[in-house]
């Protein structure tokens, strides 16, 4: 039977995976999916269940694949697994963030930075 977690982390890899590409790192999600990428090499079963699960986001038959394979490499190698949940933990946390909430994030170089929320009136810099 496929592992709760796992099966969450396929699901959330396949619908947001493009997604984790395309912000390289900069987010829980993509160091996520970096860290499984890096367990599960292009080529190998794991990789090709993790590729087809993103380039076909829809299919949930896929998903569960990925999700079996990783529930197995969770299950084989704790180190792997200790990673993967501490980044999954992340991943929840960036996700779940709600209205009320704040985060900023900024990446890049510049002499200032302005981060505001919720401006009611003029602003002067």
């Amino acid at each position: 039977m496929t592992d709760e977690i796992a099966l969450a982390i396929a699901s959330t890899l396949a619908t947001k995976g493009t997604e984790a590409l395309i912000a390289e790192g900069r987010t829980a999600l993509a160091a996520l999916l970096q860290t499984i990428r890096d367990r599960f090499r292009p080529g190998s079963r794991e990789g090709n269940a993790l590729q087809e699960a993103i380039a076909h986001r829809e299919d949930g038959e896929r998903q569960l694949a990925l999700a079996e394979l990783l529930g197995r490499a969770l299950a084989d190698d704790p180190q792997f697994a200790a990673r993967v949940l501490a980044r999954w933990h992340a991943v929840q946390r960036e996700l779940t963030l709600g209205r009320d909430t704040v985060s900023n994030h900024f990446s890049g170089t510049a002499d200032k930075v302005v981060q505001a929320r919720d401006v009611h009136g003029d602003i002067a810099l």
